[in-house]
């Protein structure tokens, strides 16, 4: 069973809870207890694995509850224990459809947490308006990305935007720019004839730092600002943006985050700030929309 091992000393089986080099002995039975012990176990790992982040970390994000994060890492992690599936499966259907209100109407979108909660409810999922459409398009990516399909290459980057504009907006669904724009609060973007040249760069940098020792929320944050200052769609660059910092979130057992739309104008600032290598405002930012995120979420599941 994933975290627990069995071994046998002299004869007699004792059972530990395992983690990393974290260990935990349960006695020579399971306790009928067990997922509050696994609870218990893995938030011990997190306050140990938080008094052992670099200092650079520390001070990278000291504004905000950077133990908190933590905290939800390594809860993130144990909520995939077969233990929790039913759980597990209830927090992905609520994340995506809170996610999808929130990063749609960041963007300028109409749709309605009651549409949103409608429409996923509903038996048949197909979608028959506009509105339906988008929903359906919004989970169909943030799906896709958490998935095995997602691959690291201009080609899923395409295909996410083309999954979030099918039907919508057909004419530049999964196509780089063909003209100049700017991101939110008239940030300049990169010229549209470099976009190809200037992801592929983004995307090698990417997978350079996948293999580095590199904490993977900053990682997160600094490739989404540069996706960001690339800006390579026409429309849709924020809510592919936010999946993408999502997806490498995921891939690194870090929780999923929400940056609330009622934050929009914050959020726009702090980017345009880390662009000029100012981070703070950014940190800052995503630990306040990883805490509001645990108060939607994770607060509502246990």
């Amino acid at each position: 069973m994933k975290f627990i091992d069995r071994k046998v000393i002299k004869g007699k089986a004792y059972y530990y809870l395992q983690f990393r080099g974290h260990s935990k002995n349960l006695g020579s039975f399971l306790p009928t207890n067990l997922k509050e012990e696994l609870l218990k176990f893995f938030y011990t790992v997190a306050k140990k694995e938080f008094d052992n982040l670099p200092p650079e970390i520390k001070k990278h994000f000291r504004f905000g509850s950077l133990e908190t994060l933590e905290k939800l890492h390594y809860l993130y992690i144990v909520l995939k224990h077969d233990l929790w599936k039913e759980l597990y499966d209830n927090f992905y259907d609520e994340l995506i459809r809170l996610f999808t209100y929130h990063s749609n109407r960041s963007e300028g979108s109409k749709v309605t947490k009651k549409e949103i909660d409608k429409f996923s409810a509903s038996k048949t999922k197909f979608p028959k308006t506009k509105t339906d459409k988008e929903i359906f398009n919004s989970f169909l990516a943030f799906n896709y990305v958490l998935s095995d399909k997602m691959k690291w290459t201009m080609k899923s980057i395409k295909h996410i935007h083309a999954l979030l504009l099918d039907e919508i907006d057909p004419l530049i669904a999964g196509k780089w720019k063909n003209e100049n724009n700017f991101a939110p609060g008239n940030q300049l973007t990169v010229d549209y004839k470099k976009v190809h040249k200037e992801v592929k760069k983004l995307l090698q940098w990417l997978k350079n730092e996948f293999k580095r020792s590199v904490y993977p929320p900053e990682l997160a944050l600094k490739f989404y600002c540069r996706f960001e200052y690339i800006h390579p769609f026409l429309d849709g660059n924020g809510r592919v943006g936010r999946i993408l910092l999502n997806a490498i979130l995921h891939r690194f057992d870090y929780p999923p985050v929400i940056f609330f739309s009622e934050n929009k104008q914050q959020h726009s600032v702090a980017i345009q700030q880390a662009l000029v290598g100012r981070w703070t405002k950014i940190y800052k930012h995503f630990l306040l929309q990883v805490k509001k995120t645990n108060s939607s979420l994770f607060n509502k599941i246990l």
